[in-house]
């Protein structure tokens, strides 16, 4: 859960961000603790903010938000922050020390790769809370070579690590991998036709020997296992399971899967 209002939620490295107030989002915490255990379902709730540089926020109710709104609102109705607070690591401590007692876990959303800001935030929330769990968004809106270089980018997330940050992720990871692999293969099939792609295809033959399984896609989303539930219903008796007679099993199990000895 985070503390963005959400009918203007933004991604945390847009601007235009509004913070609902300190209160109304222990709330939703509370909220959600209490469906987990009405539910019986063992949670792990993990609270986000957004305010190390958010620069609106929705009402001036809760006194814990007093210090960070300069009085001045907007055409919409919202309070503004005060400038000199953005990108401060101050006002994310603030909050996460409010939302410390109703989370399990504790995301700020940072604006760069700083682990200067990243140990502040983690002493004072451990200074307080000491073992509250942490995480850290190593985001791909960040230009890390233009941050950081290669030996502390390399080093990065173990520091994260010795500071009590235990989840750490890449959103988006998968998205920009997609892309520039889509675009390398169009670009290898409009110069070279199947050429370009049998290489794709040569490439992930050769991954399997670290793990890759996604060679055959038909049993990589699980065709053998529903082949297997006919099987299952029909006493042995289905004449329409999918995976015998496949161009899968006849072609790729030898190329992909050499029978040893």
């Amino acid at each position: 859960f985070e503390d963005q209002l959400a009918s203007e939620k933004k991604c945390g490295h847009l601007g235009g961000k509004v913070l609902v107030p300190t209160q109304t989002f222990i709330r939703t915490l509370n909220a959600a603790r209490l469906a987990a255990d009405v539910s019986g379902v063992n949670t792990i709730l993990m609270a986000r903010t957004d305010a190390h540089s958010a620069t609106l926020i929705t009402s001036d109710i809760d006194e814990r938000d007093a210090d960070w709104i300069s009085g001045e609102r907007t055409p919409e109705g919202f309070f503004k922050l005060k400038q000199g607070n953005v990108h401060s690591v101050g006002h994310a401590i603030a909050r996460g020390l409010s939302y410390a007692p109703y989370a399990d876990l504790l995301w700020w959303e940072t604006s760069e790769p700083d682990l200067g800001e990243a140990r502040e935030f983690a002493d004072e929330i451990h200074r307080h809370f000491p073992g509250k769990l942490l995480a850290y968004n190593c985001s791909p809106s960040f230009n890390w070579r233009a941050k950081l270089d290669e030996t502390k980018i390399a080093s990065f997330q173990e520091q994260l690590a010795e500071m009590g940050y235990r989840f750490q992720f890449v959103t988006l990871a998968g998205f920009h991998a997609l892309n520039l692999s889509m675009f390398e293969l169009a670009s290898a099939y409009r110069d070279r036709g199947m050429g370009g792609y049998s290489e794709l295809q040569q490439r992930e033959f050769a991954a399997q020997d670290h793990g890759f399984t996604a060679v055959r896609h038909q049993r990589e989303v699980g065709t053998s296992y529903f082949d297997a539930v006919a099987m299952a219903i029909s006493a042995g008796q289905s004449s329409t399971t999918a995976m015998a007679g496949s161009t899968e099993t006849e072609q790729f199990l030898k190329t992909t899967e050499p029978e040893t000895a």
